[in-house]
Order: C-alpha cells, then structure tokens, then sequence
C-alpha cells in the first residue's frame, strides 16, 4: 500500500505532499492501560511496514488506490504517559486536521486513544453515530481498576454530547455492567453479537445509524483464529468476507467523518495479521471515498 511512514521511503509513483492529501495517516502508538497482551505500541509501525506488501491494486475498483484518494502519513508525535493527555494530545491533531481540510484516519496503539478522537468530533459534528467493530463492548472496565481505560472509552464517549448512539459490531465478551448499560439504553446501543453474525445484514447495521458516522475498529474484533496479534483475542468472531460488506455499505450510505484501527499487537515472525491489518485499513479508506461509486458498479 505504501503508506508514508517515519524512517520508510517512499514508493513510486510519487505519493502527494501534506498540502495536496485528502486522508491524513496518524499513527498513535499510546499503550498505558492495557491489562493483558501488551505490544499495541508498536501496532502503528507493523500496520505501516506491512503496508508495503499490500498491493495498490484494488479487486474492486480495478484500479490502483493512488488513483482514487490521495493520502500522507505523518510521524507520530512525542506521547505522553497519562491516558487522558494522551487523549487531549491527539484531539488537539484530530481538530487541526479538520481545520486543513483533512480525514483523519488514526492507527494505533490501544482503544482508549478513541476517546480522544471522538472527543475532535465532538467539537466539530453535531450528532453523530459511533460504529464500534470489536469483541468488547468497552462500557466499563472491571479488569485494571481504572475508570477510564481502553475497556472503557465507549463509556465516556456516550457522555459526549453529540456522541450520543452506538452500533456494536462482532461482541462476544461483556460484563455485567455492560450488558446493564446496554438493556437500559436501547435507544442509544445497538449490538450485533458475534454469534448472530449469519443473520447480520449490512443494511440494517447502516440504518442503525444517523447520517453523520464514526468507525472505530478494534482489531480483536475478527475471529482470533485470523488475528492472534492482539492484547485480548477471542474466539468465535467474524471473519474477512462478514465484515467487509458492512464497511463497504456503511460508507456508502453514510458521511463518515473520522476513523480508526487499533489493538494491533504484532509479534515477531508472524506477519500476517499485520498484513490484513494493512489491506483492512487501505479497504476502510477507499470504501469511505469511493464506496458510492462501487455500490452504483454493482447494480449496473
């Protein structure tokens, strides 16, 4: 795919500068309240390395990605150690993003950074719609001891005042405060557990939502036998061809106004998941600007 990265060169043909971009690439590594499998740190670099492998293109468009949108990938920033300045740091380049005219794409690092994404939307949509693919409903955490944390950021993103629904995606592990949560605020929470994943129908997902649409991916949202580099993989999740079409339909029907993948935890000698990492986060990108044109292909 040939994301620009730190300490990587660049590929042919010549990728576009910051000034000419449309999708802007921020890798944000922060991992500081993880409670099991640690490595998210180091997710941002394996997505970008793998990236290299990932052929421009695209089995959809029959064309190659550069073709379609123009993206830049920065370096990433000095982090700190606390979650929540970690949080404000990167709404803070969330926000200057919007004001350059930018979609922001973050890739991670642990889901607590989410927060402070949905804390830039926040500021700049009104009323939109959070669509969470991941094992977890991150409603509240009952693991580290901590309030807020990577099992948490859900929780405190519903508080945000234009945050205020969500469509879950692949859950198959929750607590029992969050089940509470959930069957006490229908109206807000909407899950497609993982196990019902035969009668998901991409249609209905996209309807759960209002126009304006937040996709947060937590890696471990695919079945573990796909991605064991991970800091808390399950079983029994969805696999590549469940979760595609959903995207796919989402960004079609739908203004998507920020995303993110996180939780990947590469390990050594095992490069694969960082490599469907890649190819996930270049789809994710060319359905969010060409997903109308390939729905319009398919009917023709």
């Amino acid at each position: 795919m040939g994301f620009l990265g730190p300490e990587l060169p660049p590929l042919p043909p010549v990728l576009p500068d910051y000034k000419s971009s449309e999708a802007m690439i921020v890798p944000f590594g922060f991992e500081g309240t993880v409670t099991f499998g640690h490595g998210a740190a180091n997710g941002p670099r394996g997505l970008i390395e793998a990236s290299y492998q990932v052929e421009s293109f695209d089995d959809e468009l029959l064309d190659d990605y550069f073709n379609r949108v123009k993206i830049w990938t920065c370096d990433q920033p000095r982090l700190p150690a606390d979650p929540m300045e970690a949080c404000a740091l990167l709404k803070n380049l969330i926000l200057q993003l919007y004001s350059d005219n930018k979609f922001p794409i973050v890739i991670g690092g642990e889901h607590g950074i989410s927060y402070g994404f949905a804390q830039a939307i926040n500021e700049k949509f009104k009323d939109v719609s959070v669509l969470v693919f991941d094992a977890h409903m991150d409603l509240h955490d009952r693991s580290s001891g901590r309030d807020f944390s990577h099992a948490a950021w859900l929780k405190y993103s519903l508080d945000l005042p234009n945050l205020r629904k969500a469509t879950l995606v692949g859950i198959r592990n929750f607590n029992k405060n969050e089940y509470e949560f959930w069957q006490n605020n229908p109206d807000r929470v909407k899950v497609f557990l993982a196990k019902d994943r035969k009668s998901w129908r991409a249609e209905e997902i996209a309807s759960s939502l209002g126009e304006n649409v937040y996709i947060s991916f937590d890696i471990d949202c695919f079945d573990m036998s796909m991605i064991p580099s991970t800091g808390t993989p399950e079983p029994g999740g969805p696999m590549w061809d469940d979760i595609l079409p959903i995207i796919r339909t989402v960004c079609a029907k739908k203004n998507i106004v920020g995303m993110d993948l996180v939780e990947l935890s590469p390990f050594k000698g095992l490069p694969g998941p960082d490599f469907m990492a890649a190819k996930l986060l270049m789809k994710m990108i060319l359905y969010k600007f060409c997903a109308q044109k390939l729905s319009a292909k398919n009917k023709a």
